[in-house]
């Protein structure tokens, strides 16, 4: 499996984040501070992880950081007016089922990363699964750099609040996505470094309020671009290190009239078709190559394709795509 790769940000972007993050975050606090104290009864024997409570808003496909409140063992009594991420250990995969026993808001996002090491630890995310059902307040689950896969996600039961689902480097490929649509509130999806089923990809324009949609370096064909563009209301894509797309891509990009945000590095679209793309009226894009690997002429027609962009700026910055940092995350309790 390859690694994540390396991504840098454009200037103009981050003065959009800033701003959108300090409404959103401002929504999230409000709500937050309506909920009550939750007790969650852990098993006094032996701890199956850490919760943690969230520092700032969740990232665009629902990846948080946070400072550990508890250890998952015994009774716990979480503060109030905190959204919480519950980090499994080695040893909640033994004993699963211990969610049943816990309130259905107990956490707001989980983060299942388990890599099997042995032949008996097989499917051990798999197994784990259908008992996140129980907890019907999950906004976010992160299966990122987990054994997870499409049997296991389609034995995901009916999440009201699901809004963020993130798979990268995992075993899931998208035949899963027909068995995820009761996840009506779903808001983002990604993933990275797997091959995704592309003919699976036509069901995400069943999804009615999906807005951010990563694709990332899994192999995005024809099919999936064409699939992919019935998804009206996205306001993000990203589809980065898919180097097989080329110009044939936009007409069907096109249809995507509200995007803002678009990532297309390391893709073979050629400036014909940037200037194209700058119909859709971008308020930021990554570019198949970096601006400086455009000759002079070359990027005065990319800046007058995407006037809103600035483009030019060398500071190295960390790109706030999938992988790093925030935005467009409208997250509360």
């Amino acid at each position: 499996m390859h690694r994540k790769p390396p991504l840098s940000m454009f200037a103009k972007l981050a003065t959009a984040a800033t701003c959108l993050l300090a409404l959103f975050f401002t929504g999230a606090h409000r709500g937050n501070a309506e909920a009550g104290e939750r007790v969650l009864p852990f098993s006094p024997s032996y701890s199956v992880g850490n919760l943690m409570a969230l520092k700032g808003v969740p990232e665009i496909f629902g990846n948080c950081k946070g400072s550990l409140v508890a250890e998952a063992r015994g009774l716990v009594k979480l503060p109030a007016g905190k959204q919480i991420k519950f980090a499994p250990n080695g040893t909640f995969y033994q004993h699963p089922e211990c969610l049943l026993k816990l309130p259905r808001d107990a956490f707001d996002f989980v983060e299942l990363s388990f890599l099997s090491m042995a032949d008996e630890e097989d499917a051990f995310c798999d197994r784990a699964i259908p008992y996140l059902g129980h907890i019907s307040s999950l906004k976010g689950i992160d299966l990122d750099n987990s054994d997870a896969s499409d049997k296991g996600l389609s034995q995901l039961p009916a999440m009201p609040q699901l809004q963020m689902l993130t798979a990268c480097e995992s075993k899931v490929s998208g035949t899963c996505l027909p068995k995820l649509l009761a996840c009506k509130k779903l808001e983002a999806f990604r993933l990275s470094n797997v091959v995704v089923n592309n003919e699976s990809l036509r069901w995400l324009k069943d999804f009615p309020q999906l807005q951010r949609l990563g694709l990332v370096r899994v192999d995005l064909s024809m099919v999936g671009i064409e699939h992919l563009s019935k998804c009206r209301d996205l306001q993000l894509l990203d589809i980065d290190y898919n180097y097989r797309l080329d110009d044939k891509v936009v007409p069907f990009l096109l249809k995507l009239t509200k995007l803002k945000t678009l990532w297309l590095g390391e893709t073979s679209i050629s400036v014909q078709g940037l200037e194209q793309l700058g119909k859709l009226h971008l308020v930021s894009i990554k570019l198949p190559k970096s601006f400086y690997k455009y000759s002079v002429k070359e990027q005065q027609r990319i800046r007058l394709a995407f006037p809103a962009v600035a483009f030019g700026s060398k500071k190295k910055t960390t790109k706030p795509d999938s992988f790093n940092d925030t935005m467009f995350a409208p997250v509360t309790r």
